[in-house]
């Protein structure tokens, strides 16, 4: 059987306005990757985001962080200020992968 090596994983969704601050703060706590999905909407408490009707100023972000668990602490602790007067979702998941070193 495939060895698999635990992570977490973490999903945020956030303004495009505010997601290159919350990029560079991944990787400046150390996470060797990150994938962004741009354009995401929904609904939530906050109304509907239907990336139709928005403008790029309230356009939604999804980026996905894999990272050891000392890392994803880091990114946890240092969104909180990140998200201030932003609307943002923090989801944080335990996954495992393939592929430890790529993490």
């Amino acid at each position: 059987m495939t060895q698999l090596y635990r992570k977490k994983k973490i999903e945020i969704v956030v303004e495009a306005a505010r997601a290159r601050a919350i990029i560079e703060m991944i990787e400046a706590v150390g996470a060797k990757g990150y994938t962004i999905v741009p354009d995401v909407s929904g609904r939530g408490n906050r109304g509907v985001r239907d990336e139709a009707h928005l403008s790029d100023v309230f356009r939604n972000m999804l980026i996905i962080v894999i990272a050891a668990e000392e890392i994803a602490n880091r990114i946890i602790e240092q969104l909180q200020p990140l998200l201030k007067d932003y609307a943002g979702i923090v989801v944080i998941s335990d996954v495992e992968v393939i592929r430890d070193e790529h993490f």
